[in-house]
């Protein structure tokens, strides 16, 4: 069943409504033997996947993550008063029409208020929400007809009600046979995202619909899925969600084994009740696919429903051949999840040279099991310690840095009588090369020991990710390349920074800045509107920041690649271009600008478009629609030098 969405037009008022994460659908073929034993594994009073050992993956909160679909502040109310023409619109020979044959219907909609409801109603009826006979509930009409507080409803809570109730229906059944309704498809996308194996991996990205494809559900069913390695929460995608969960019931590596024993059954909950249990404060935002367009058409195919026998309650994997298609077009859209793990920083002398010491290389506290306690910034404390450790010295960063510029010092060393040290460079420029730190002055002469000293002394990065130890007279050199160096998020009043990758993820789970992957070489096309668009690059995961901001009547645009300003490797180019009506003075109806480096900032939120050496200027003719909702369709070619 192919659900069409035919113009650019009508994908916008999807965008609008907040279903623009279906525009990115990705193709996606369900497996019965999976979704069986999930459903097994779903424990109705906790609303979470349950796997041996312990692991507990809670459902509800991760739905958001999952669709993209909006999960505002008004609850989704069925059984609301309709004019009866609106009623009959939706009824065929005194019952609810298909879901088929109103998607079919999809392609001749004009106006925005009929297409929006015709729409979800299809996505309600076919996927979203269906029910055993696949016709469409009129039940919703009343609040589908909103068409101007559809974002505004909490979408999100409303499936995953009706995806319990289905499950927990399901499990009390006594019949042969029965229809598991509900979507599914939420449970399989979880749980291929939390499988650990070292040949496995998914890509990062949200909404998870159109990152997780029928590619990996192929890859999982054709092992014995029911023993695979399960993530823990915060290696997961969804960390940045379940981070505020409780974590009691965590364990590290827990296989997906069966278990002898069934969830009871539950106590019912009514349909009406659907309280977020996170606030609403979900982190994907739907918007964040509208800016992924085909060329003309986007398309994708909606199972209505899963019929599926209620024992055995296990199946062996490929014990089914039935599966439920949903194709797709469409980029993919991709970001990294915020890290919580701290990063740290700890000075090594080792007695076998520069050479012998590495990340690997532990100190004391880390054997301890204190690596996670440490600082993620570098302490210099002012008094001066000395440790012994299995041939590892522990040194305070003091003792190391020059007395008289007290910056790291660097070969020669030289020490005055009064035992000041000093590196050749600020030596030069001691009047008379004489201490101005002792009382009456004191040469200075060449310090050999402290030479080696400074040329042993090793210090991990303090940046999180980062496997380097350098010598600890080029930290600052290192960390201001560091391609791990921690960037700071763009929104004012958030005080988050993270690598590059995690910035990213951050952004687009948090603040629902929207995103697209690019790859390198190649033309993409965009529409933007908001005053940030993330650019993700696949392959080397490099994150730029599109900034936009307003020239008089024109609108300017620019790029910045968000990483450490001294990282010298890789440069990229950027080239925009518009196209639009051709200007009065010219034929040409292209405007284009290229800029050969990209600049580089950890604070890509300070930097101002207007402000910048060059960038784009998109003239009033070029702009769709009005005040402040104007925007621009963009062409952009990022290229890897």
């Amino acid at each position: 069943m192919k659900l069409i969405v035919e113009n650019d037009e009508q994908k916008g008022y999807v965008g609008e409504i907040g279903f623009g994460s279906f525009l990115s659908m990705g193709e996606f073929e369900m497996n019965k033997a999976l979704t069986l034993w999930l459903i097994d594994k779903f424990n109705c009073d906790s609303e979470a996947l349950e796997f041996e050992g312990g692991i507990s993956i809670p459902v509800r909160p991760l739905v958001k993550s999952v669709l993209g679909i909006p999960s505002g502040p008004i609850q989704v109310v069925e059984d609301l008063d309709v004019d009866d023409s609106l009623y009959s619109e939706y009824t065929s020979n005194s019952r609810a029409k298909y879901g088929k044959d109103v998607a079919n219907e999809l392609c001749c909609i004009t106006d925005k208020e009929p297409f929006c409801i015709a729409f979800m109603m299809t996505i309600l009826g076919i996927y979203l929400a269906p029910n055993t006979s696949g016709a469409v509930n009129r039940a919703l009409l009343g609040a589908v007809k909103q068409v101007d507080k559809l974002k505004e409803m909490d979408w999100c809570n409303f499936v995953a009600t009706y995806l319990f109730q289905e499950i927990k229906e399901f499990k009390e059944s006594n019949t042969t046979f029965v229809t598991i309704k509900g979507c599914v498809h939420i449970l399989s996308v979880i749980f291929i995202d939390f499988v650990k194996d070292a040949a496995f991996e998914v890509p990062v990205g949200f909404p998870r619909l159109g990152v997780v494809t029928t590619e990996h559900m192929k890859w999982v069913v054709s092992h014995p899925f029911t023993s695979l390695l399960v993530r823990r929460p915060e290696e997961s995608v969804y960390a940045a969600v379940l981070d505020s969960m409780p974590k009691d019931n965590i364990v590290k590596d827990a296989k997906c084994v069966d278990s002898e024993t069934k969830s009871d059954a539950l106590s019912d909950k009514s349909a009406s009740s659907n309280t977020d249990q996170n606030n609403n404060k979900h982190p994907i935002s739907a918007e964040l696919a509208t800016a992924i367009t085909s060329p003309s058409t986007t398309s994708w195919a909606i199972g209505e429903h899963v019929e599926l026998g209620t024992f055995p309650r296990s199946a062996a994997p490929g014990s089914f051949s039935e599966h439920i298609s949903f194709p797709t077009s469409g980029e993919q859209l991709q970001s990294s999840r915020p890290c919580s793990e701290p990063c740290s920083a700890q000075v090594h002398v080792s007695p076998h040279g520069p050479e012998g010491m590495n990340r690997c290389s532990t100190s004391p506290a880390e054997n301890a099991g204190n690596r996670c306690a440490k600082k993620a910034r570098v302490d210099r404390p002012s008094s001066v310690q000395a440790k012994r450790a299995q041939g590892v010295a522990i040194l305070d960063f003091s003792v190391l840095n020059c007395t008289l510029c007290s910056c790291p010092l660097k070969r020669p060393v030289f020490q005055c009588i009064g035992r000041h040290l000093a590196c050749g460079i600020c030596l030069t420029k001691c009047p008379g090369e004489q201490c101005q730190m002792c009382e009456h002055g004191g040469g200075f002469i060449p310090c050999p020991i402290m030479d080696d000293i400074v040329s042993l002394a090793m210090v991990e990065c303090s940046h999180d990710s980062c496997k380097s130890s350098i010598p600890y007279h080029e930290l600052d050199n290192h960390e201001s390349a560091c391609p791990h160096a921690p960037c700071y998020c763009t929104e004012p009043g958030c005080g988050f920074a993270g690598p590059p990758q995690v910035l990213l993820g951050h952004l687009a789970a948090l603040h629902f800045v929207p995103m697209l992957t690019v790859k390198y070489g190649k033309v993409h096309r965009l529409r933007v509107s908001e005053p940030r668009f993330l650019l993700h690059g696949e392959g080397d995961d490099s994150a730029f920041l599109l900034t936009v901001g307003v020239l008089g009547t024109a609108m300017v645009v620019s790029a910045v690649c968000i990483r450490a300003g001294a990282a010298p490797l890789p440069r990229y180019a950027v080239k925009l271009w518009v196209n639009g009506p051709p200007p009065p003075s010219s034929a040409a109806g292209k405007i284009k600008w290229e800029l050969e480096t990209v600049m580089s900032s950890t604070r890509p939120g300070e930097v101002v478009v207007e402000e910048l050496p060059s960038f784009l200027t998109v003239p009033p003719a070029y702009l769709v629609g009005s005040g402040a909702s104007k925007e621009v369709t963009l062409a952009i070619c990022i290229d890897k030098m």
